[in-house]
């Protein structure tokens, strides 16, 4: 998998850009601040179609217009295509159009085109944080290498949505008198969905397992790190229909894969209480790099690996051992505010970027 081309008109801080990044390392070099995060945003949007990090589209527009597109030539194989992302700000709302090979294409049918595994700081999240962004390093795994998976996805919004409206209206009195029919058909629909994206998660787990662990090991001298999934119920039909009474208490739905979570240990007690800043870093770019194996063995192609900021809070230790494993084979693009960190013989093989203000150059 490669990124050959990558053309921005007017994306975040980028009025005009056109990269031709290198097949292996590339290093993007830059103060906070300058646009380096919004490159990698960019190639990310390119494989999950929507920015994994903007609360609304509209953010993802620059200053110099009300529209924004993001154009690339992406390799797979032997398969050349071209993808095309165009935002357009229309009053309060922001249209989006997607095109493959000149063709539109539906968000949902956008992912398994081009494939990214991506890590920012803020993914320390999966460690530090709720359940929520642990729910959606699995959907962003999985929307790229489980046909069907991104389907699945839309369609337990929308059960929730609706199930969750009719709750409230029942508990109010005001569905009438088919409400609990229409209910015992959402119901339904939710144990057939979420059945399906619980089982897509857990066997997805169980190839993250040992690829993060392996990993990990690897990079932290031999630390053990676990993940475990949690699931909903296996009987999931049951446990829908035993919620019923507290589901319309609280108006919304309960039970179900929206409440999954994924455990990370360290050496057997939870990362999030136990782990330091780097022992927490290293653990999740262990989950990436697990991230980046399981689409290979699926796929037969490794990702295109996108890096932001990681070295950051590792030792030299960690930091040598990490960038070993990262330059072990495929296309990297990895950002950092200097060169230092990066011992000299890696530097000396890759592609060097320089970032400031929007503008990117190659170095030598």
């Amino acid at each position: 998998m490669r990124l050959r081309r990558l053309q921005l008109k007017n994306h975040r801080n980028y009025a005009q850009l056109e990269l031709v990044p290198g097949p292996s390392l590339n290093v993007f070099i830059g103060a906070n601040g300058q646009g380096k995060t919004n490159l990698l945003e960019a190639v990310a949007m390119l494989a999950l179609s929507a920015s994994p990090r903007a609360r609304r589209e509209s953010e993802l527009v620059g200053p110099i217009g009300p529209g924004s597109r993001i154009e690339a030539a992406v390799e797979t194989g032997a398969l050349r295509r071209e993808i095309a992302i165009t935002l357009a700000v229309e009053g309060e709302r922001t249209r989006r159009v997607i095109e493959v090979d000149g063709a539109r294409r539906r968000a949902v049918d956008l992912p398994g085109h081009f494939r990214v595994a991506l890590f920012w700081p803020d993914d320390l999240g999966l460690i530090k944080a709720g359940p929520e962004l642990r729910r959606r390093f699995l959907n962003q795994m999985l929307v790229q290498v489980e046909p069907g998976y991104a389907r699945a996805l839309a369609g337990l919004r929308r059960v929730l949505e609706q199930r969750n409206s009719l709750l409230k209206q029942i508990a109010a009195g005001q569905a009438g008198n088919g409400g609990q029919g229409v209910l015992d058909a959402w119901n339904k629909e939710l144990v057939q969905v979420g059945s399906e994206i619980a089982a897509a998660r857990a066997r997805a787990v169980l190839e993250l397992a040992p690829e993060a662990a392996r990993c990990h090991a690897e990079i932290a001298s031999g630390e053990r790190l676990e993940i475990r999934y949690e699931g909903p119920p296996e009987n999931l039909a049951e446990a829908v229909n035993n919620s019923l009474a507290e589901d319309l208490r609280r108006g919304s739905t309960s039970v179900g894969p929206h409440r999954d979570d994924l455990v990370v240990l360290l050496e057997g007690r939870e990362a999030r209480s136990y782990g330091s800043q780097g022992q927490q870093r290293t653990a999740v770019v262990s989950l990436k790099l697990a991230e980046a194996a399981v689409i290979q063995a699926r796929t037969g192609e490794r990702p295109v690996l996108l890096l932001d900021d990681v070295l950051s809070e590792l030792d030299g230790e960690r930091r040598a051992a990490l960038l070993a494993e990262v330059a072990a084979g495929g296309q990297v693009i990895i950002t950092a505010v200097e060169a230092g960190p990066f011992p000299p013989d890696l530097i000396a093989k890759a592609m060097v970027w320089t970032v400031a203000e929007g503008k990117i150059e190659a170095c030598g």
